[in-house]
């Protein structure tokens, strides 16, 4: 609904002070009173928000839900939607194999832990601070941690090592809880401008690195379905027909990821062309391999690919970077 609203300005003609009625339906809606403090915020596009939402100093964001089947959903619901407290309530006495279940569920997640617990209730509450580990930071956490993860899954392929494809997976937990930590704190951003000015974070930028943390953690998916393929050492022939793409690949990420922080129309170009090179040259190593077939075929056609689908997570991050001015 839409309401216009007359500017009133105080003191007459020469008064320095401008006036606007909030409409009474809404100030109820909300719960305000004469008084209350409200958010003031501009946006980039120079509307002003009036924001009510905003917690108080030191005031902690609570929910309750109940202990049942889909309970990794509802928690994984409650920290992303950047409750601070989340307490797991029962009708009757919560089991052992409940409470390991709830400590499984709470370590994919940053700063989650238990702080309460009685026979019917579990208290736990994120005691991350977003200005400990800013989005920026973060992203830049979680882009490293998905490249070597990216790196050690083809070294594995190529040299059959199983201990270090086993690495690769086990990392990809890591990946997760960051990305989880980002889009709580990118959330936060969006719904509350002093958070967004907290974080140095416009909302626009917070939607491109919701897009952008989803395809890293897409491109850490990649690599851990391409160390699960690990077997025997490839023969040194194949390797060199595979490593023009590992490379082609690793220098479009490179270029992709710093452009959301520094933009660089070079590199830009430099990526959209890679992905037009890295799709043809998939192509002829598609048919190479088919044309040679062996044991193992399917399974470098299937890296093969996933070589490709990260070279596209890559084109589809640096489209999302954009001039700063």
């Amino acid at each position: 609904m839409v309401n216009i609203r007359r500017l009133q300005q105080t003191g007459g003609k020469n008064g320095s002070s401008f006036l606007i009625i909030l409409p009474k339906d809404w100030v109820t809606r909300q719960g305000l009173s004469k008084g209350d403090p409200v958010v003031v915020a501009e946006r980039e596009d120079g509307c002003l928000i009036v924001d009510p939402r905003l917690p108080r100093a030191g005031e902690t964001r609570s929910t309750n839900i109940q202990i049942e089947e889909n309970l990794r959903w509802a928690i994984t619901s409650k920290y992303l939607l950047g409750f601070d407290e989340i307490r797991i309530i029962s009708r009757g006495p919560i089991t052992n194999s409940q409470r390991d279940e709830l400590k499984k569920i709470i370590k994919r997640f940053v700063a989650l832990e238990v702080t309460d617990e009685d026979d019917q209730q579990i208290v736990i509450q994120c005691l991350v601070d977003p200005s400990t580990l800013p989005v920026h930071k973060a992203m830049r956490r979680i882009n490293l941690i998905a490249t070597r993860m990216f790196n050690d899954a083809l070294r594995a392929y190529f040299e059959g090592n199983q201990e270090i494809a086993l690495d690769v997976i086990e990392r990809d937990e890591e990946v997760d809880r960051l990305f989880f930590l980002i889009v709580r704190e990118l959330r936060s951003a969006i719904q509350y401008p002093r958070v967004s000015e907290r974080l140095g974070i416009t909302p626009v930028e917070a939607l491109d690195f919701r897009l952008a943390a989803q395809y890293i953690e897409r491109i850490a998916d990649l690599a851990v379905d391409i160390a699960e393929k690990v077997d025997d050492a490839l023969e040194t022939k194949l390797v060199n027909r595979i490593d023009p793409l590992v490379s082609k690949v690793r220098d479009m990420l490179a270029k992709s990821v710093t452009n959301l922080f520094k933009f660089d129309s070079e590199k830009v170009a430099q990526v959209i062309a890679g992905e037009k090179e890295l799709i043809d040259d998939t192509l002829k190593l598609r048919n190479q391999l088919i044309a040679s077939p062996s044991k193992s075929t399917r399974t470098h056609l299937y890296v093969v690919d996933s070589l490709l689908r990260i070279g596209e997570a890559a084109k589809d991050i640096v489209d999302l970077a954009l001039p700063q001015s």
